[in-house]
């Protein structure tokens, strides 16, 4: 009897996975039969749902990740039975009522076909929810997941001479004289402030996520020299020395925890890092240089990468996600690759660009503005523990509109990182500085506010592959 419910129904085989209950299939049958979608129906307005946002992290360890909205239970079912149908249409159109982001997941089946005005107006009622500030910060996100799946309408789909590439959307930045650093004193690299003048550019709206990021290598962009513009990032595309960037930034990070081994516990105990944070750097600290060297040989074993740090981990590589964990001559390489795709001149921008597009002409503490806001990014404080999709924090743009520009991801640069001021002329701009550190900008989801300041300057190895690291891009001319 199992064997023929494998044999006898092709589409149920594909959309049937092996973990869901036998009773969940029969169950599923009948709702393609008689779909009932409301027995998914699930409040998303912040002032609705129950328990809230703020009961929620109240409750909620400091290293566990925020969960999703509460569910009913039949979700799983409801999808498996949209699969069954032969015209869906009536039944997502219902779903989208009751549970929008379910009817994204739904919808987003390869067995599932719908009309394309449906899925036209499915795709933008998702972008829709993203970009609601009455909506609880975990529909949007669930919102973002599900509009990932489908396919985001925003981004255009255009063939290059390599194959399908999806257009980033840009943010206009006027040229002019901006203010970069800080005086405030809390780090001495940020002083002192100080005017650069900037041509007209513009940036991406959004961080690349990892759907572009797929189609940069389905066309190959690791197998091609020719993207990986100089001779230190050909190096590190044939495989050599790629471990030894990761093996020096957990060096230093381990003479940290050594040398403010007193300070660990403090710092969990003043909400900076987690527990499990907390236990893990303590070890690190103290086992033995030999077991240490040990486990870097056995995380980092070297050798040619094809694809980032995170590429197969479900907490960060769905579409709609920042790409996470690629080091800069990737992010180099992307750009090139772009550029061609789409004959425009694609480069990741300098950090003083970057500050600019952050601050703007007023000089903002932060993107969204001076005081800091729990609520406007996905910082540590935030409580996420992961990255989130992109732009579900629509409070926290800039004034011109750009996204996610504090936390989530750290931001690749172009720039060496050298002392202010900024100097484009001094060599800091130059992709041919051997090993030199790039400074990276933005904060990320696991660092606290302090560092996600748009003045902020961190830096890393151009061949380290920190697990937060990903990036925007910037391009010179117009897009007509």
């Amino acid at each position: 009897m199992f064997f023929n419910i494998f044999i006898d129904h092709a589409k149920v085989r594909r959309a049937f996975y092996i973990h869901q209950l036998l009773q969940e299939y029969f169950a599923a049958q009948y709702f393609a039969e008689a779909p009932e979608p409301e027995l998914a129906q699930q409040a998303w307005q912040a002032d609705v749902v129950a328990p809230g946002l703020q009961e929620t992290l109240k409750t909620l360890p400091d290293s566990d990740p925020l969960p999703p909205l509460p569910t009913t239970g039949w979700e799983e079912t409801l999808v498996l039975a949209g699969a069954m149908l032969a015209n869906p249409n009536a039944f997502i159109t219902e779903l989208m009522t009751a549970n929008l982001a379910l009817a994204g997941r739904c919808a987003a089946q390869p067995d599932v076909n719908l009309s394309e005005k449906l899925k036209e107006k499915l795709q933008w009622s998702l972008v829709e929810r993203t970009q609601n500030p009455q909506a609880d910060l975990r529909a949007r996100i669930a919102a973002g997941f599900s509009l990932g799946e489908l396919g985001d309408p925003r981004y255009k789909k255009q063939q290059g001479p390599e194959g399908v590439f999806l257009l980033p959307l840009l943010i206009a930045i006027p040229g002019g004289v901006y203010t970069i650093g800080s005086d405030e004193g809390l780090y001495e690299d940020e002083a002192p402030p100080h005017p650069v003048t900037l041509d007209a550019f513009q940036v991406g709206r959004f961080p690349v996520t990892n759907a572009e990021w797929h189609l940069f290598m389905e066309a190959g962009g690791y197998d091609d020299e020719c993207w990986w513009q100089c001779e230190a990032a050909k190096a590190w595309r044939r495989g050599e020395n790629t471990a030894e960037g990761p093996k020096l930034q957990w060096r230093e990070n381990r003479k940290n925890f050594q040398d403010h081994f007193a300070d660990i516990r403090e710092w969990q105990r003043q909400g900076k890092i987690t527990s499990k944070q907390a236990d893990d750097w303590e070890q690190i600290a103290q086992i033995t240089d030999a077991a240490f060297e040990e486990w870097l040989a056995t995380s980092f074993p070297g050798g040619q990468l094809t694809e980032p740090a995170l590429w197969h981990d479900d907490a960060f590589n769905r579409a709609a996600q920042p790409v996470a964990g690629i080091c800069w001559y990737e992010a180099l390489a992307y750009c090139n690759w772009l550029g061609n795709q789409s004959s425009l001149p694609f480069r990741l921008p300098s950090e003083a660009e970057w500050e600019a597009a952050a601050r703007g002409f007023a000089g903002r503490r932060y993107a969204y503005g001076n005081a800091f806001n729990v609520e406007l990014a996905n910082t540590f404080e935030s409580h996420i523990r992961a990255t989130t999709p992109i732009g579900v924090f629509p409070c926290g743009n800039t004034q011109e509109g750009l996204e996610d520009m504090t936390g989530n991801v750290w931001e690749w640069t172009s720039s060496v990182y050298k002392d202010y001021p900024y100097n484009s002329d001094d060599g800091r701009e130059s992709p041919d500085s051997n090993n030199a550190r790039r400074v990276v900008r933005g904060g990320s989801w696991d660092l606290t506010l302090d560092l996600a300041r748009a003045a902020y300057r961190y830096h890393r190895t151009p061949d380290d592959r920190y697990s937060r690291l990903g990036f925007r891009v910037v391009c010179s001319s117009p897009i007509i």
